[in-house]
């Protein structure tokens, strides 16, 4: 009789481990692994002083849309490591000392990677704040009349914004960040063979400014 009661608790106990362990499974389904998504924004340009070797020179970047795609990895419960790419096709226009003007088709890119944090609202599990930091490579595409240069420089990109879960699986991001490029003092910009270099910047970093949201599907 013992025995029996012994093996009924027992089995009671294997039931329920098993009923909890079945319970929490949608729930970690529920938290996606992977982000992937399309987005588009608009960048604020930015400006620099530069010189030739005859003049002064005043350059700016024109304000010009933007389009990119993030790619995200749950690295922790509320960390997430992040690829990802943006473009912005606008103009440079060169203000010089002697009153000369040049204007430019610009392309700037960004290849970045880094991590990010989301913060969890209680009872409002659909919205999650964001913030964090990425770096990489970016590369700036010039273009006039006569001449066209291509420049690799090293980016720093700090990121704020807001995720927003639609549907299981479907969300949408709204971010601002502030895109910083950094020049070596006196680094020459857009050189070519036998041709010289456009200017050279007497600043050391070029600061840029972007808003932009997007949809992402999660796995």
């Amino acid at each position: 009789m013992g025995e029996s009661i012994r093996c009924s608790q027992r089995g009671a106990a294997i039931t329920c481990g098993l009923a909890l362990l079945v319970a929490s499974m949608p729930a970690l389904a529920a938290e996606p692994r992977l982000q992937i998504g399309p987005y588009v924004g608009y960048q604020f340009g930015g400006s620099l002083d530069a010189s030739s070797e005859y003049e002064r020179r005043h350059i700016n970047i024109l304000d010009a849309p933007s389009f990119g795609a993030t790619i995200n990895f749950a690295a922790a419960r509320d960390g997430i490591a992040e690829i990802g790419y943006s473009r912005t096709d606008t103009e440079i226009t060169v203000h010089s000392s002697d009153g000369s003007f040049e204007r430019y088709d610009l392309a700037i890119n960004y290849l970045t990677i880094g991590g990010l944090l989301e913060f969890r609202i209680p009872g409002a599990e659909w919205l999650r704040p964001v913030i964090g930091g990425t770096m990489g490579p970016s590369w700036f595409e010039a273009n006039n009349e006569y001449y066209s240069y291509e420049e690799w420089r090293f980016s720093l990109l700090l990121e704020g914004g807001l995720e927003m879960q639609v549907v299981d699986h479907l969300g949408l991001r709204f971010r601002a960040r502030l895109l910083t490029t950094f020049f070596t003092d006196h680094s020459a910009l857009f050189c070519g063979t036998g041709t010289g270099c456009a200017f050279t910047f007497s600043g050391t970093a070029l600061f840029q400014g972007e808003v932009g949201a997007g949809v992402y599907v999660a796995f």
